[in-house]
């Protein structure tokens, strides 16, 4: 375990706060012409003000070791997939736009396109790609400019205008134009304020538990869970409880922590909020279970989430990348899979 790597929810929410619009930080928040892209001097200053770990290129090296010649499924045709996410969001976002970018590149699956442009997500480029991955997202906010509080009145107007034609562009293109979806850990801690987005993930953050995780297959005849082999994955990282509107009722769940093989989660009196209760869990779940991954269908698209990713540890393990690999040709398209809700 690479102790740079453990998640410090102190000095995470502490930069969090800062970067994205809580407590007022020391310095002023950069600025660019906005929308669009977030400029190299900008972001490198953003992703100084949060906690964040970059990889080496050693670390790069060995995700393109592990990173397997062929994709489990043959592309049906050329595949792009929009990666998207602020790279200064949360802490694994740099490494996570590197892993999947070299699972694309060395497989052949897709071809990924990284931004943080909010302007990709309107329709006139958006049809463009065959799914669109959500790296981390973790902010409340993250289609509006960081700044947003500070503007004048008539920009925040036009800021939120776009952030509405963002969310209304993304629910057509999985559920009305048939497109994917995928998204990784902290996707589930963004835009809480926005109820459809819950139902087209599945689910809102409702805590998260950071251990030594023992992840077992809870659908072991699932074209996504093959690669598992029956075996389970164990590693160092974190878990994020699904809160409403989470049910089994709505999603199919592939992976689940083995609460048999590692403790409970437990609340912790100095830090509570970071690790929620067995009630609690029972509570969100409806059940005393671990949900770690699921699909599901919306409209005529597909939606694919994987917990994980937070810590540095997923990223040197063969089984962890192969299974995200999977989830992203599932929102493609080319690895088909039953996404029928695993209760009635």
């Amino acid at each position: 375990m690479d102790a740079d790597w453990i998640l410090c929810g102190a000095a995470l929410a502490l930069a969090a706060a800062g970067a994205l619009g809580g407590d007022a930080p020391k310095e002023p928040l950069p600025t660019w012409p906005w929308p669009g892209p977030t400029p190299p001097e900008q972001r490198e200053a953003m992703m100084k003000r949060t906690f964040l770990i970059r990889p080496t290129p050693q670390d790069l090296k060995k995700i393109e070791e592990l990173t397997p010649d062929k994709p489990p499924a043959k592309p049906a045709q050329p595949r792009k997939l929009l990666l998207w996410g602020r790279l200064w969001s949360h802490m694994a976002n740099p490494t996570t736009e590197e892993a999947v970018t070299i699972l694309g590149k060395k497989t052949g699956a897709f071809d990924a396109v990284a931004t943080d442009d909010p302007q990709m997500l309107l329709p006139d480029k958006l049809k463009d790609f065959d799914a669109l991955f959500f790296n981390g997202l973790h902010d409340r906010t993250p289609f509006l400019p960081p700044w947003f509080k500070d503007m004048p009145k008539e920009q925040q107007a036009a800021a939120q205008e776009l952030d509405q034609k963002v969310k209304q562009s993304i629910l057509k293109f999985v559920g009305e134009d048939g497109k994917g979806l995928a998204a990784i850990e902290g996707a589930l801690c963004a835009l809480q304020d926005w109820k459809e987005y819950g139902e087209l993930i599945g689910a809102f953050y409702a805590g998260h538990y950071t251990a030594n995780l023992v992840v077992t297959v809870a659908d072991p005849t699932h074209p996504l869970t093959a690669c598992f082999e029956g075996q389970p994955l164990r590693i160092f990282d974190n878990a994020y409880v699904p809160g409403p509107p989470y049910s089994r009722r709505k999603v199919r769940v592939l992976l689940t922590l083995d609460l048999t093989q590692m403790p409970e989660p437990i609340e912790d009196p100095k830090q509570g909020w970071l690790k929620p209760s067995v009630k609690q869990l029972e509570e969100s779940t409806g059940r005393k279970e671990y949900p770690v991954s699921w699909v599901k269908s919306y409209g005529k698209g597909r939606v694919f989430y994987y917990s994980e990713g937070v810590q540095k540890a997923p990223y040197s393990s063969p089984l962890f990348l192969r299974y995200l690999l999977g989830g992203i040709q599932f929102a493609t398209g080319d690895l088909p899979g039953d996404t029928t809700p695993s209760e009635k």
